[in-house]
């Protein structure tokens, strides 16, 4: 049931606006899932708690039905008026305004906007209930009513708490040292560069890198993943992460709405305000049917009456029967509980969602596009072998290509540093470096210019294909990267990765779903084909540049139609933005295929593949389960209400709360 939002509400919007620290988004705007009316009833004089409200209603209720069966009361004539049980009417009158009050005042808002909407129906029933001498049964309806909405607010409620809780995680304080000097200061007023102190059992304020000290980190908040982390001098830490063990003292690295942190809030913040297309469809088709089952009402209530001469009293009373049962409450309901639930089953498991149209959307996938590096691999390459070419030593090889890829921030570069260092390799002076997308890199050493990267990148050397020829034996199944200068090939390296734990069984699970698995790799042939064929893969394009892989995935989107697209690096976020859902490797990945893709692993865990698509087609099921049985029930119910076989009373109990439970508590299984 949709709130409307008023000042207080607009005023509350502005401030979690401008105070980042308090983003708990106020609930009657019903446009972020992060709290609910809960929260926000929190705020409210206890008597305008809606659980004391109709705890209180329901004792006047009893009150009322005991003073009409145990007490003589006198009967009040107003000229054609007569009340009976006139102290048991007043008391039912003042259930309704005590608990309906609001309910009424926003039916008729709505009415006079143009928008009939459900509250506006409940009114109708109510005020009919009295004036066919139904008072107890009006009262009923009202408090039935509000429980029904407060169950709805509350499934929210439960399926948005551990998002709410996301926003807390995060400490409002560091200890900065400058100086020599210790200084608490606020997060937001972290700069890069200084140098923050975290205590064992302290949560870390803010993205870094560790300059002294070793630890465990648990890094549930961002990754999902509750197991400790063991961190060293140089290895990143994530704000709102916990220090378990060691003192360490942390090099500032991003600013406060930098942090890996900031835009997971942002992320989700982002997947409120996009909804399902069945839940969209599901709200436009509430706006018409409401207005369409006052008219059949009012058809009920007269048709009889006039052509058949039946009492204008009995069918009236159907009428509103029929008013209460068609209240699109449950149907409405389904859908959004069950998106949310999803988002925040997703992000209980490291995945942020950015929207309920991506569940959807995952749900109908035939087929899904992987990178390669860092994606299906670990992306952490290792020197296996260098081949030298020309004369030129092995040492010679590794010391030019070491000195180039220093400046690049490829996963072959981390090969490269991770192999010089260990051998205590010096880089050389580089002057002019230059990336060339999806070939390799360029750059002068001592006034000569070398080459390191794919065979493209050297079509203008006669020497490479004997050179290729030569090594490719060796080499095969492997990433090699080539050096030369303007002339001639200095030598070829070759790396090797390994594939992600659990690759092959969620391979194999993706299969066994009836979907085609494709890999999309600028890698050369060989290397792709062994990855291929380890994971049994049902396809691989090789050598491909960033407009390459956009341009295999436009034309395989005219043969599958859905596809999803699995990557990380800068190279993939083409292909992110383009497919029907893009889904980015989180803390690993770059920043711009985060923010193109749709759905965000927070941990470099290929398996997590497989959890969405089991959650994406459980939580379709789920909403079409409760769209069947919201309107399988309410025609019979409406058929049986209009036949005479339900009363009032009944209608609210099992047509309004009684399927609103239902739906409810089926969406909440997702969880």
């Amino acid at each position: 049931m949709k709130k409307q939002k008023n000042n207080s509400c607009s005023r509350e919007c502005n401030e979690n606006e401008n105070n980042y620290k308090k983003v708990k988004e106020c609930s009657c705007c019903n446009n972020v899932a992060l709290s609910g009316n809960l929260d926000h009833d929190e705020h409210k004089h206890y008597f305008e708690h809606p659980l004391t409200k109709m705890a209180i209603g329901w004792v006047l209720l009893a009150l009322a039905v005991g003073l009409e069966h145990l007490i003589s009361q006198p009967v009040l004539s107003f000229g054609f008026v007569t009340i009976e049980n006139p102290f048991t009417i007043f008391i039912f009158l003042t259930i309704v305004i005590f608990v309906g009050f609001d309910i009424i005042c926003n039916g008729f808002k709505l009415l006079l906007q143009g928008n009939l909407q459900i509250e506006f129906l409940m009114t109708i029933a109510t005020v009919g209930a009295f004036l066919i001498g139904e008072g107890l049964e009006g009262a009923s309806l009202v408090l039935l009513f509000s429980l029904a909405e407060y169950i709805e607010d509350f499934a929210l409620d439960k399926s948005k708490k551990s998002l709410s809780e996301l926003i807390n995680l995060n400490p409002e304080k560091g200890v900065v040292k400058r100086n020599g000097k210790e200084f608490e200061v606020r997060v937001e007023e972290l700069n890069i560069g200084d140098v923050v102190i975290v205590k064992p059992g302290d949560k870390i304020p803010i993205d870094g890198v560790i300059l002294n000290g070793t630890t465990s980190v648990n890094q549930a908040s961002i990754t999902g993943e509750s197991l400790a982390v063991s961190k060293m001098i140089g290895n990143e830490v994530y704000g709102s992460t916990i220090n378990e063990e060691g003192y360490i003292e942390i090099e500032v690295t991003k600013t406060f709405k930098n942090t890996i942190f900031s835009k997971i809030v942002d992320l989700i913040k982002e997947s409120g305000e996009k909804k399902a297309r069945v839940d969209i469809f599901i709200n436009k088709f509430a706006r018409y049917y409401t207005p369409t089952m006052v008219l059949i009402a009012i058809f009920v209530t007269i048709l009889p009456s006039v052509f058949f001469h039946q009492p204008l009293i009995d069918w009236f009373k159907r009428s509103l029967i029929l008013l209460v049962i068609s209240c699109p409450c449950a149907l409405v309901i389904s859908t959004p509980v069950s998106i949310v639930s999803a988002i925040t089953s997703g992000t209980k498991n490291g995945i942020i969602i950015k929207g309920g149209e991506y569940i959807e959307e995952l749900s109908r996938i035939k087929a899904i596009l992987f990178d390669k590096t860092g994606t299906l691999t670990e992306g952490k390459l290792n020197i296996l072998n260098v081949f030298s070419n020309n004369g030129y030593s092995e040492d010679e090889i590794v010391k030019i290509a070491y000195s180039i890829e220093s400046k690049s921030k490829h996963p072959i570069a981390e090969a490269f540093q991770g192999y010089g260092e260990s051998r205590n390799i010096k880089s050389l002076k580089v002057d002019n470096f230059q990336s060339i997308a999806g070939k390799g890199l360029k750059a002068d050493i001592d006034g000569q210019s070398y080459y390191l990267g794919k065979k493209e990148l050297f079509d203008y050397n006669k020497d490479l294909k004997n050179v290729i020829d030569s090594s490719s034996d060796r080499n095969k199944g492997k990433t090699s990267v080539i050096l030369g200068n303007e002339s001639e090939i200095l030598g070829v390296i070759s790396l090797n990765d390994k594939i992600r734990v659990d690759g092959e069984k969620t391979i194999k699970y993706i299969k066994d779903s009836n979907i085609d698995t494709i890999m999309l790799t600028g890698d050369n042939e060989s290397a792709a084909e062994l990855v291929a064929n380890q994971l049994s893969l049902n396809k691989y394009y090789y050598n491909l540049l960033p407009e390459d892989k956009l341009n295999i995935l436009e034309d395989l989107s005219e043969k599958y139609h859905d596809i999803a697209m699995v990557g990380d690096g800068v190279n993939d976020a083409p292909s992110l933005a383009r497919a029907n859902v893009g889904i980015a490797m989180g803390t690993s990945g770059a920043d711009v295929a985060i923010e193109a893709a749709d759905i965000v692993l927070m941990q470099d865990n290929i398996s997590k593949v497989s959890f969405l698509l089991k959650l994406a087609k459980k939580t379709m099921k789920i909403v079409k389960q409760n769209v069947v049985i919201s309107i399988v029930m309410k025609l019979t119910l409406i058929i049986l209400g209009i036949l005479g076989y339900i009363t009032l009373l009944e209608a609210v109990i099992i047509g309004d709360m009684g399927v609103t439970l239902i739906v409810v508590g089926n969406a909440l299984r997702i969880r």
